[in-house]
C-alpha cells in the first residue's frame, strides 16, 4: 500500500478525465482501422479470385474449354476425397477401371489449378474468412509429395480454400461456351457451415428486395455481411452487394426451386443447379470443423428408467443407474437457510433429504462470480423482478426466466433461485466417427452411440492430442480392468472437464474422492511428464508405423428437469413459518448438459482404425465411468458430477444412407 501511494501521480479527478479521452479516441479510431482493414481484405479477396478466373482459363485452353472438374465420369460430391495423396487419379478419386464413379470435392476441383497451373495454396485463401489456412506441406504428413503431385488441400480440405465453386458435379457443370454472365467462383456460401460460422437460418431475414438488412443477411459472412467478391465466367471480378446477382436476377448461393423469383432454397450434400442459368455456388462440407448444432434432448426425469437425480453428493447410488448432481440446488437451498429462514431448514416429511442439504453446502468460492447468480427473497418484495433483471444483466445471451406459475400466489411466498451457466470450450475440436460406438452398461446391455475421439490421420491432430492431459492410468491384468482419468482439454480455464474409468463406490462424492487420490499418486511418479499425454503415432524407423494412444468418449446432451417431489408439498418445520402454515410448493433443478467434441455436433466420412498393441493406451469410455467440472484447482469442489452408467441419455447412433 506505501508502495501504492509513493508511486501516485495524479488524482481521481484527473483520472476520470483520462479515462474518457481515452474512450473517445477508441470510439473515433478503432473504427476508422477497421474499415481500413476490411477494405484490405476485400481488395485482396478479389485478387485472389481474378487470379483464379486466369488460370482457369490456362485449364480450360489445355482441356477442350471445360472448366476444372475432379473426379471422373458421375463422381458424386463428398466432403472428403478417397486418398488426397494417391499415386493416380483413379486411386484418388475411387474411380473404377473405366473412368466412371468416384467421390470428389470443391476443394480438390481448385486444387486442379495447382496441380496442373501451379496456382499457389495461398492464392484461395481470403483474408476475410477466418478459421481458414494456408495449405502448407510443412503441416501435414504428405508422403514425401510435392504439391502438384497431390490431389487435394490434404486431409481437411474445407479449413484451406474460402471459395465456392458452380456445382461441377452433374448436368450443368460451366464450360467456356457457356453464359458470360454466370457466376464461376465467389466468397463462402451463407447458407453453408464454414470453420468460421455456423450456416444462416433460411430464409431468415433475408429478401433480395428488401431493405439493406434483409438484402445484407444473404451475404457472405468473409466481407461483414457487406457483399462478395464474384467471378463470372467472362473473368471479370466484382464486389456484389446483393447475392441475388447472377444470370435474370438468379441468386448464386442458392438452387431455383422454379418459383417466380430466382430466391431458391439452401443447398445440400447432392443438390445440382435446376437449368443452364441457374448459378449454384458452393464450398465443402466442413470436415471435422462442422458447426452444426443439435438442440439438446428435453426431457423430464419422471420419463427416464435408468437415471436418477440427486440433491447431494452422499447420496447413495441407485443400482443399474445413471447418477447426475449438481450445485444449483444445494446453492438455492443454501440461500434460503441463510438469508431467509436464518438456520437449517426443516421440511416435514422429508426430513432425510433437508438434514443432508443442511449438512452438505457449497462454498461460493468454488465458482467464478461471473459464472452464477444465487438469491431469495419474497414475492411482494419484487423478487421475480429482481432475478429477471440481474440475469438479463449478467447473462445478457440467455433469455430471462419466466414465472407465469407464481402470478397467483400470495405476496409472501418465498422464492430461491440460483443460476449457473459455465460454457467450456475446447482449444482445439476434436472427432467425430461415423461408425457406431459400442457402449456397454454396468447391466451387461450393449448400445451403440456416437463419439468424439483423436484421430491419427489429420494435420491438426497432434494439436487434438496433446490438449488431452492423462491425469491417472493403470493398466488392467486378468483379474481387473485398465483405469484412467483424463482432462478432456488442459487449456480450458478456468474450469476443467475430468473423465474417469474408476470403480464405482458407495456415493458420487466418495467416487469423486478416490478419482482425485489416484490423481495425486499419479503425479508422484517420476515419469509423471511422460505418461500424462496421449502419445501419437510415430512413422518410419526400425518398427515402421508406431500407432499412438487413443481417446474415444461417448456424445451426450440433454436438458433434463427434476422435482424434489419428496419435498413438494412438505410443511416448513422452522418457526414462524410453521404457524404461519408455509409448504415447500416447488423443489425443482433445470440440468443443460453438452459433452461433444467442441459442444457442437458434425457428421465425418472418416472411419477411426485403432490397431491393438501391447504398447498402445486406449483410453475408450466404453463401460460405465464418471464425469466431473470443476475449478482448475486441486482443493476446489466440483460443481457438477455424473456417474455414466448405462446409455440412456447418449446420443444413439444411427446409420446413414
Amino acid at each position: 500500500m506505501l508502495q501504492r501511494g509513493k508511486a501516485k501521480k495524479f488524482g481521481p479527478i484527473e483520472a476520470l478525465v483520462l479515462f474518457f479521452v481515452c474512450l473517445f479516441a477508441l470510439a473515433v479510431v478503432l473504427p476508422a482501422m477497421q474499415m481500413s482493414r476490411y477494405e484490405e481484405y476485400r481488395i485482396q479477396c478479389g485478387d485472389n479470385l481474378s487470379g483464379l478466373g486466369k488460370a482457369m482459363l490456362i485449364y480450360a485452353n489445355d482441356y477442350d474449354d471445360e472448366l476444372p472438374r475432379s473426379g471422373g465420369r458421375n463422381s458424386t460430391w463428398t466432403p472428403i476425397i478417397p486418398d488426397w495423396r494417391a499415386l493416380n487419379r483413379f486411386n484418388a478419386y475411387g474411380l473404377s477401371p473405366d473412368g466412371s464413379g468416384g467421390q470428389a470435392t470443391i476443394s480438390s476441383c481448385f486444387y486442379l489449378l495447382v496441380k496442373y497451373v501451379e496456382v499457389t495454396p495461398r492464392n484461395f485463401v481470403c483474408p476475410g474468412d477466418a478459421g481458414t489456412t494456408e495449405f502448407l506441406l510443412a503441416d501435414v504428413d504428405a508422403g514425401g509429395n510435392t504439391l502438384i503431385n497431390l490431389w487435394d488441400f490434404g486431409p481437411e480440405p474445407s479449413k484451406h480454400c474460402s471459395y465456392t465453386y458452380h456445382m461441377p458435379f452433374g448436368l450443368y457443370a460451366l464450360t467456356t461456351s457457356s453464359e458470360p454472365g454466370m457466376a464461376v467462383a465467389s466468397d463462402r456460401n451463407p447458407w453453408m457451415d464454414s470453420p468460421a460460422a455456423s450456416a444462416k437460418q433460411y430464409p431468415g431475414s433475408y429478401n433480395p428486395d428488401g431493405g439493406r438488412e434483409s438484402v445484407k443477411y444473404g451475404n457472405a459472412i468473409a466481407h461483414e455481411e457487406e457483399g462478395q467478391n464474384v467471378l463470372f465466367l467472362d473473368c471479370h471480378v466484382g464486389f456484389q452487394e446483393n447475392s441475388s446477382c447472377g444470370v435474370n436476377d438468379d441468386n448464386i448461393y442458392t438452387y431455383w426451386d422454379g418459383g417466380d423469383i430466382r430466391i431458391g432454397g439452401p443447398p445440400t450434400l447432392g443438390s445440382e443447379p435446376q437449368d443452364r442459368f441457374d448459378s449454384l455456388l458452393v464450398h465443402d462440407l466442413t470436415s471435422g470443423s462442422s458447426t452444426i448444432t443439435k438442440e439438446p434432448e428435453v426431457i423430464d426425469s419422471n420419463d427416464l428408467k435408468q437415471t436418477s437425480i440427486i440433491a447431494t453428493l452422499d447420496s447413495p447410488f441407485p443400482k443399474y443407474h445413471n447418477v447426475i448432481w449438481c450445485s444449483t440446488f444445494q446453492i438455492a437451498w443454501d440461500i434460503l437457510k441463510l438469508y431467509i429462514i436464518g438456520e437449517p431448514v426443516e421440511v416435514i416429511g422429508a426430513e432425510e433429504l433437508a438434514d443432508s442439504l443442511n449438512r452438505a453446502e457449497f462454498s461460493p468460492d468454488d465458482l467464478e462470480v461471473e459464472s452464477y447468480f444465487a438469491t431469495a427473497g419474497l414475492l411482494g418484495e419484487w423478487i421475480i423482478e429482481e432475478i429477471q433483471d440481474e440475469m438479463t444483466q449478467l447473462f445478457p445471451t440467455e433469455p430471462a426466466p419466466v414465472f407465469d406459475d407464481m402470478n397467483e400466489l400470495p405476496p409472501e411466498t418465498i422464492v430461491a433461485y440460483s443460476y449457473l451457466n459455465v460454457d467450456i470450450e475446447f482449444e482445439y475440436p476434436f472427432y467425430a466417427g461415423n461408425k457406431e460406438f459400442y457402449f456397454r452398461d454396468s447391466n451387461g446391455t450393449v448400445t451403440e452411440v456416437t463419439y468424439f475421439c483423436t484421430r491419427p490421420d489429420s494435420d491438426s491432430e497432434n494439436m487434438a492430442r496433446e490438449q488431452v492431459d492423462v491425469l491417472y492410468y493403470r493398466q488392467g491384468d486378468q483379474t481387473s480392468e485398465t483405469e484412467f482419468v483424463v482432462d478432456l482439454c488442459r487449456y480450458t480455464n478456468p474450469y476443467q472437464v475430468v473423465l474417469a474409468c474408476v470403480p464405482q463406490e458407495n456415493t458420487l462424492g466418495e467416487t469423486v474422492a478416490v478419482a482425485e487420490g489416484k490423481i495425486y499418486e499419479f503425479m508422484q511418479d517420476s515419469n509423471y511428464e511422460q505418461m500424462r499425454k496421449l502419445r501419437p503415432t510415430v512413422t518410419g524407423g526400425r518398427f515402421g508405423e508406431q500407432p499412438g494412444d487413443s481417446l474415444i468418449v461417448p456424445d451426450m446432451l440433454y436438458k433434463l428437469t427434476h422435482h424434489f417431489a419428496e419435498m413438494e408439498g412438505g410443511a416448513l418445520g422452522n418457526q414462524p413459518w410453521l404457524d404461519q402454515g408455509y409448504i415447500m410448493g416447488k423443489a425443482m433443478q433445470i440440468t443443460d448438459f453438452a459433452l461433444g467434441r467442441t459442444g457442437r455436433v458434425y457428421k465425418s466420412d472418416q472411419d477411426v482404425i485403432v490397431t491393438s498393441a501391447i504398447s498402445i493406451r486406449h483410453f475408450h469410455f466404453n463401460r460405465p465411468f464418471l464425469i466431473y467440472v470443476k475449478k482448475r484447482d486441486p482443493a476446489a469442489s466440483p460443481f457438477f458430477v455424473m456417474w455414466v452408467d448405462n446409455a440412456e441419455l447418449m446420443q444413439e447412433f444411427v446409420q446413414s444412407n
